[in-house]
């Protein structure tokens, strides 16, 4: 690859402000990636629904059929407020690029499309699926059904979130899914007649404890009451209170057993008087490896090998990324493609310049062996 033209490019698109707010800077990444895609022979779809976050899809097909033999999915947009660049724009200094999105993750959108652009020109006999979001860093309301769909038609994904510090590939990520609980009590004056009152913040601290003893990490499960709050004044018992609850877990069974627990403690309150509810909000299911995705590895490895490259690694994480949305899909999905980096979402985010062509070569050898099949 051109490694002095990509990082020009990721320049210029790392100086563009597309925080999942800024809808106009997400708008101008989508027609710099559209425009990229058109001139380089794909079939190019961008979104621009009124009020709603650009997307963009792109296609080589090889045979007429629906079935995507290699879906490469990556987000446009970053954690930073408009404003960011100017205040640090990119830069290159010690062999680390920086900038806000440098490393998660601009550079593998960019990486993307640098490879989709060489599998079309070397004839690869795929049917390839180029998909750009720019809501994930804000959970992909609008685009998680267009991913699913195409995930359900994949063969192969690679997603290009920014590799681990260590170089590492992620095979599996957990689900993760926030709750919000309300407590509703009985108010009353602590001093003249606590008695009348029904504590919400005394009923919350019920769950708080509770959630320590539904914490199964060796099965992969931990609750986290990121945020609470609840009461009025000191000297009133609380009328209300509410919680969010943080939940990561890797299997479906341990997902109902913590919400069969919530209802049973919603169904019998300590606090007499008090009310409880709770809501599932917003998250992903887990990724989990299939036996296919033993196989992507062993391909990988296999190309290593024959490009004299250090063996890659596999790693499992708690975090979250649109991978998740094609969880339970028959779809072999490989996470943290893009080049390695660190830092994020602060000002510290760094991109190692040297990962950029390893991980070039190291996803086409691959994929060209995926078509050799």
């Amino acid at each position: 690859m051109n490694l002095g033209q990509y990082l020009k490019d990721l320049e210029e698109i790392v100086n563009i402000d597309s925080g999942s707010e800024d809808l106009t800077g997400c708008l101008q990444m989508a027609a710099y990636f559209a425009n990229r895609f058109e001139e380089a022979g794909f079939d190019v779809r961008i979104s621009r629904e009124p009020g709603k976050h650009p997307h963009v899809e792109a296609r080589s097909f090889t045979r007429k059929s629906d079935e995507i033999d290699i879906l490469f999915m990556g987000h446009m947009d970053t954690v930073f407020p408009k404003g960011t660049v100017q205040q640090r724009p990119f830069c290159i200094e010690n062999g680390k690029a920086r900038g806000p999105g440098a490393a998660d993750m601009k550079s593998g959108v960019l990486l993307a499309f640098y490879l989709a652009k060489e599998i079309k020109e070397k004839a690869l006999p795929l049917n390839l699926c180029i998909a750009f979001n720019s809501d994930e860093e804000i959970g992909s309301a609008d685009s998680v059904d267009w991913l699913k769909e195409l995930g359900a038609k994949a063969k192969y994904c690679f997603n290009f979130e920014p590799g681990r510090d260590t170089g590492a590939f992620v095979k599996e990520r957990k689900g993760v899914y926030d709750y919000h609980v309300t407590f509703q009590g009985i108010p009353a004056h602590a001093g003249v007649a606590p008695e009348k009152g029904a504590s919400a913040v005394i009923e919350m601290a019920r769950w708080v404890w509770a959630l320590t003893n539904l914490d199964a990490p060796l099965q992969g499960t931990t609750l986290n009451p990121g945020i609470v709050k609840g009461g009025s004044a000191s000297n009133v018992v609380a009328e209300h209170a509410e919680m969010l609850i943080d939940l990561r877990y890797t299997q479906d069974s341990e997902l109902k057993r913590i919400e069969r627990a919530f209802d049973e403690m919603v169904a019998y309150p300590r606090v007499t008087g008090v009310k409880v509810s709770w809501e599932r909000k917003e998250g992903f299911p887990p990724m989990m490896p299939s036996s296919r995705t033993e196989g992507m590895i062993e391909l990988m490895k296999e190309a290593a090998a024959a490009l004299g490259q250090v063996p890659p690694t596999f790693a499992s994480t708690g975090g979250g990324s649109d991978a998740n949305n094609l969880g339970g899909l028959p779809v072999s999905v490989m996470d943290g493609c893009g080049p390695v980096g660190g830092g994020y979402h602060s000002n510290k985010e760094y991109l190692v310049l040297s990962s950029i062509e390893q991980r070039f070569q190291l996803i086409l050898k691959t994929i060209t062996a995926i078509a050799g099949r």
